[in-house]
């Protein structure tokens, strides 16, 4: 087989691979206009082939994404380089954006100028559309991972994540809140109603913190606060609120309990270790509960 019929041949095999290829592709010239386009990127973006021809790639993409895109072209036309591969949004002939991955290789004469690029355009959308539903359901396991169940506050495992995390050079406090009459509930009117007044717990203490605290119910009748840039005076004031609120009588399958809390708070100036913010919090919680219950203590 002589060297013209090589050329001829693989140039059919060009392009019957071109014509057939399920994905999308397309020959463009060096002003950026389709040359040729293949059955699969027309029906990709909704047009007819015809009707593609010598539109401007700008035509079709979206407006956000073309600057990324004649960046790398217009690199490519430099000399600097030869390919590139970009995940962009096209947008479709009704208007709806796709989500696709275009590689384009730049094919040169033999001084090295450019000709023209082949396009291969993959799309995306399905893809991308499994991503976002498993993120999603990622996020819902993970909340479900960190949530208490009967409060619907974090539960412990979020309130230890929240402390191993703090913002740096953030002021911190912690306050540890005790019930002080749980038990009497439980013993007296079984732990269906126990839970309902954990419940009802949860609902009282989140309106006295603020917008990105953090409240979690840690143990069985034992809650934490993390206060984020806190000093000593808005920990106390939050402290006497809770105090006040869980003071106040709780009512459960048709019977009137006083429950009570005590609790424990330590600050931080910014340089404290969490952990050891959290053993100053219990050791006032302890304090707290020795001198009478019903009150809050600030660690030394």
């Amino acid at each position: 087989m002589d060297v013209e019929q090589q050329l001829y041949n693989g140039r059919d095999m060009f392009e019957a691979s071109f014509r057939s290829a399920s994905i999308g592709k397309a020959i463009i010239a060096v002003s950026g206009h389709c040359i040729e386009v293949n059955a699969a990127f027309a029906h990709m973006l909704g047009f007819s082939q015809q009707a593609m021809l010598g539109m401007h790639f700008s035509d079709f993409t979206y407006p956000a994404d073309l600057k990324a895109d004649l960046h790398l072209f217009e690199a490519v036309m430099r000399g600097e380089r030869d390919s590139y591969q970009l995940e962009k949004r096209y947008v479709r002939c009704d208007g709806e954006m796709l989500d696709a991955l275009l590689s384009a290789t730049c094919i040169r004469d033999h001084s090295g100028a450019p000709i023209q690029f082949i396009s291969e355009v993959v799309d995306l959308t399905e893809r991308n559309r499994v991503r976002t539903e498993l993120q999603y359901a990622n996020a819902q396991l993970r909340q479900l991972v960190v949530t208490d169940h009967v409060t619907g506050l974090y539960n412990r495992r979020g309130f230890e994540e929240g402390l191993a995390a703090p913002p740096a050079g953030d002021n911190l406090a912690i306050l540890l809140i005790d019930l002080d009459h749980f038990k009497q509930v439980n013993d007296e009117l079984g732990h269906t109603a126990g839970d309902l007044v954990l419940a009802e717990v949860g609902r009282r203490l989140s309106p006295q913190v603020r917008d990105g605290d953090l409240v979690a119910r840690v143990g069985g009748d034992e809650f934490g606060v993390l206060l984020r840039r806190a000093d000593r005076g808005t920990a106390s004031a939050i402290a006497e609120r809770i105090v006040r609120e869980l003071g106040s009588a709780f009512h459960v399958k048709g019977e009137t309990a006083q429950i009570g809390a005590s609790i424990g708070v330590s600050c931080s100036d910014g340089s404290h270790d969490p952990r050891e913010l959290l053993s100053a919090a219990d050791d006032a919680l302890y304090a707290a509960k020795r001198t009478g219950r019903g009150r809050w203590k600030l660690a030394a």
